[in-house]
Order: structure tokens, then sequence, then C-alpha cells
């Protein structure tokens, strides 16, 4: 989620933002929690009596909500099933960018695109869904518009992997604007639209309801064709029938304690998901033969340990917990426990993520070698985020102040300060040895403006953007010396059940599980494939594949 410097706050917005269709409150999206799952068994057969029916019974509304809009506008009857107070989920909640290559508002290339986006995947995708995105992106953009009047414009914003071949700057990121034609900060600036003009077409949504299981019926071949839901909507338990198809868009399992000890590599202790994100939708799919793909990864991102912690117990979405490092810091750099340096501290945060898991130490406890690990500034640091006021964002709550408060201020007691780097890592406890001479080493590259250990400040993302300094290498040697425990997380988990490029669910037999489709964080979609491709590059597939699930469900029969 990238960080708002347009106004009102991703936290603020929690605190007390209307939450859009049907006056539907805050409140109840923080209670929910959930921390391990079961699998809930498919209701398998049809039951004897259903308590509502749909064509199309869409579970989530996030991104699954541009699928819910596209199948009611083609003329099905549509039902929303969410599990909290708020419509979107944690779409609406997000920074409002949506990743599209070759949309209508830039000049772009398909070619460049496809070996940018393939780059991205690392073989954990298909040419087959890559070419999708990339030829109906746009599609579902111009949809929306003509559909739902939602507005767009570029934003300036670089691909996260830009050094690539076919990266770019300010081509594939696109916002909604609001009434005032200003770039909107918050992904409620398409999901309300979305959500206002479904129930405009006719289509039900229903909040503070959880999809418990899918009802299917078995086929002669061994596989389970879904035709409902089993529902509980405050304290009712629901049948509801599928005449086509049921969507799947539940989020993923950051709130599943179990689920991320299973699958995750690098431990996850916070999120930026809401907190009905449980990894239900994605045993639901599993019960009926789903097949998964990219259970281990996930959306990286860091955060500061003390309150990142206090936040994800707290079931809130909070930004402020982030260094924000790549944004504004030049005399900082991350360090271990050994006192050494291990990424491109300026580098986007799905990438630096990666450099949390480089590996467990060889003896003793075999502890991961950079978890935890400190984030480590000067003064000068402080000074200048503080002169650079607005354009400084290093909190965004707090613009141009670190930590939320002025570069001459006590920092919060979370943050260690020291007049001598001897004394800082005897405070944190790491190696006072390796540490200083890291710091005379990262210096030693600042002065020469080259970095050859992480090659920071190297590659276009680095050099600058909305709000990040030009130059993210100066010297750290101006007292104090300031530290923060830091650990990895990610912003949200990107396994699922494994689709197809029409967004079907696929079976483990290798066929489709029939009449089902999955988007968003539940989907083992991802970029698509492994990696970032830029700033909305979560939302984005989910958008698409939701758009093409919808799409695909016209050549559907009822069951019946």
């Amino acid at each position: 989620m990238e960080n708002n410097q347009n106004g009102i706050s991703r936290r603020s917005f929690l605190r007390g933002a209307a939450a859009g269709t049907a006056g539907v409150a805050i409140a109840g999206m923080l209670g929910a929690c959930a921390s391990t799952q079961t699998a809930a068994p498919a209701f398998t057969g049809v039951p004897e009596t259903w308590d509502k029916e749909a064509d199309v019974v869409v579970v989530g509304s996030g991104t699954a909500l541009t699928g819910a809009l596209k199948a009611q506008s083609q003329g099905m009857s549509v039902l929303v099933l969410e599990a909290l107070g708020l419509v979107g989920g944690t779409t609406a909640l997000s920074g409002g960018a949506v990743w599209i290559p070759c949309n209508s508002y830039a000049q772009d290339s398909k070619e460049a695109a496809r070996i940018y986006m393939t780059k991205v995947a690392d073989g954990l995708s298909t040419p087959e869904i890559i070419d999708a995105y990339i030829e109906h992106g746009s599609e579902m953009i111009d949809f929306l518009t003509e559909t739902a009047g939602i507005k767009w414009a570029l934003a300036d914003r670089t691909d996260y992997h830009v050094q690539w071949e076919g990266g770019t700057r300010k081509v594939r990121t696109l916002k909604p604007l609001d009434e005032n034609g200003q770039l909107s900060s918050l992904g409620a600036g398409y999901t309300k639209p979305e959500a206002d003009t479904l129930v405009k077409l006719g289509g039900e949504i229903m909040v503070k309801t959880t999809a418990e299981r899918l009802i299917a019926r078995p086929l002669a071949d061994g596989r389970q064709e879904v035709i409902g839901v089993v529902a509980n909507s405050e304290g009712k338990t629901l049948n509801i029938k599928a005449k086509k198809a049921v969507l799947l868009g539940a989020g993923g399992f950051d709130y599943n304690d179990e689920m991320k000890a299973r699958y995750l590599p690098i431990p996850s202790p916070c999120s930026f998901a809401v907190s009905s994100s449980d990894g239900k939708g994605i045993l639901m799919a599993q019960a009926v033969g789903a097949d998964l793909h990219l259970m281990p990864y996930g959306w990286g991102q860091v955060a500061y340990s003390v309150i990142g912690k206090q936040a994800y117990e707290k079931r809130v979405i909070d930004i402020n917990i982030c260094p924000l490092c790549y944004q504004n810091d030049s005399s900082s750099m991350w360090i271990n426990r050994h006192g050494r340096r291990f990424c491109d501290e300026a580098s986007d945060y799905d990438s630096f993520w990666y450099g949390f898991g480089g590996g467990r130490d060889t003896t003793g406890d075999m502890a991961y070698t950079n978890i935890p690990a400190w984030y480590v500034c000067d003064q000068g640091n402080r000074d200048r985020i503080g002169a650079g006021g607005a354009g400084a964002v290093a909190t965004p709550d707090a613009p141009g102040k670190l930590w939320g408060v002025e570069p001459d201020a006590e920092p919060p007691e979370w943050v260690y300060k020291a007049d001598t780097l001897e004394e800082l890592a005897a405070k944190i406890g790491i190696n006072a040895e390796n540490f200083v001479e890291q710091v005379a080493r990262f210096n030693k590259y600042a002065a020469e403006g080259k970095d050859p250990e992480f090659h920071r400040g190297e590659s276009l993302f680095d050099q600058g953007g909305p709000g990040r300094p030009a130059d993210c290498l100066e010297p750290m040697n101006k007292p104090p010396y300031y530290a923060a425990e830091i650990v990895p997380f990610v912003q949200g988990t990107k396994g699922g059940p494994r689709t197809n490029e029409k967004g079907q669910v696929m079976h483990v037999n290798g066929d489709i599980v029939p009449r089902l489709y999955a988007c968003g964080n539940m989907a083992g979609m991802g970029g698509p494939g492994k990696y970032y491709p830029g700033a909305g590059g979560t939302v984005g597939p989910g958008m698409v594949f939701s758009y093409l699930a919808a799409v695909d469900m016209t050549n559907l029969e009822s069951w019946e």
C-alpha cells in the first residue's frame, strides 16, 4: 500500500469516514478476528430448501466488486456477501492506485509490457494470464468509467523494477479522480461508486454476512460442481443458491496464524489487510478440490516492530507503522544483529522484503540472520526530513516528522538514542565492531556517490520520485544516533486457489472446478506471478480477473 499524500490517511479513514453504500459503518470491520481456521467440508448435494438465490454469488467486496458489477451489467442477478460492516474491504483502504499496462491514458507497448510482466512473474504465471491482463486491463478501466462514472488519471509512479527491460515511469499506474478532480488517495474512490452502481442496477450487498462453506454436487468424473454458498448472516444460517457461479474474493490469510506458519517462509507479524482476511475462502476452495498456488508469497513490507505488532493485535490498518525509508531517508540504513547491512534500503518495499529472508545462521539456534533488524539513522537524517516538510512524508499522519515528532523532539520510547555508534550498538545488542565498520564503509560510499555493496541509488526507482530525494546516499555522521527494531511482514498474502486467464479456479487434477472463480489476494494470481510490478499491482490483477470471470460467466447456463 502506498502512503497517503493528499489529506485523509487510512488510519483517519478507519477512525471515522463513511463506508459508502447503504450507510454501512466502519465499526464491524475491526471486531472480526480469527487466528486459526480449520477447513469446513463442502456441503455436498442440493439442499431441500434455499433461503436466497442469485445467478452469481460473490464472496467479498474488494476487487470482486468489479466482477460483481460486470455480471450485473450483463443481465445476471448478483448477490455480494461481505463479512464486515465495510463495503470495499482492504481494497477500499488501499492507496487508490491500479496498475494497468497499455491503458488508454498513456503510450505503452504490449511487447514491452509482456517482457516486463514475464520477468516480474519469475516463472510463476502463464503467458495466457499475462496476455489476458494486457489485452483486457484497459477494457476493464473503460467499463468502470462508462458504467460507474469513475474518472481516471495517470499517477506519477515508477514501475517497481523499472531497471528491468520493459519497465516504465508514469505510464501504468492509474488513480481515480475525486469530486474536486484530484487524484484520490483511497481505493474507496472506485469501490464506492462500484458498489453504488451495483445496487442501482438491482444487485444486492449483504454486510456482516460470512460465507462458511461452498455447496457442491458431485460429477461423474469425481469433481464437485459449485452450486451455492452456506453463509452466516448475524447469527442466521442461510443456504444461498448460485444458479450460474460463485466468485470468491474474500481476502488472504493474514489473520490466520496457523496458515501463515504453514506456508510463509518469512514471519509476518503485521498486516495491511482487514481482519476478515482469515483464509476461510481458501479453505472453502480446497474443500472442493482446488489446487493452490503462490502460498509462500505475499506483498512485502517492513514495520517498526513495536507499533506494527500493536496494530496487528488491535486488528487495525495503520500505515504509520512503516519506516518508508525508500521515500525520504538518505543517512540511514538497515542493520542486522551482526551489525551489517543486507539490502538496498531505497528499493521498493516488496523487493527489500525479500532481503529479510536471506537465510538463517548455521550454528546455535539457527535464528534468522536478518530478523529482527534495526532501522538506524543520525540527527542529520531527522533534520533533512523536517526541512522537507509535507514533501518528505516520513510519517503519513505527520508529514516531515520522523516517527511523528519534530526533529528536535525526543523520539518515541521504542526508539533508542545514543551519542556514539558504539553506545547505540550496546543498547540494541548488535556487534559493535561490525557496526562501526559498516557505517564507515557506508559514509565512504555516500561521499563517492556509489554503493557497491547493495547498489543503493543506482536504479531509476531509487533516484527520486514523489516524496523521495534525488540523492539517497548521505553520510551518517551527525550525532546523536537512533535505532528502532524493524520486522518484515506481508501487506497481504497472495497465495490461494490457482486460477487461469478466465479467473476460473483450477482443480488439483488440472481441470477447472466447475462454476467457481476467484480473484484478489485469496486467489493464487499475484502480480501476476511472484513479484510486485508497480503501484497498484495488488489491486490491478484482482479487478481485471474478476472482470474477466464475469465475462466468462455469460457462457454458463443455470445448473437447474
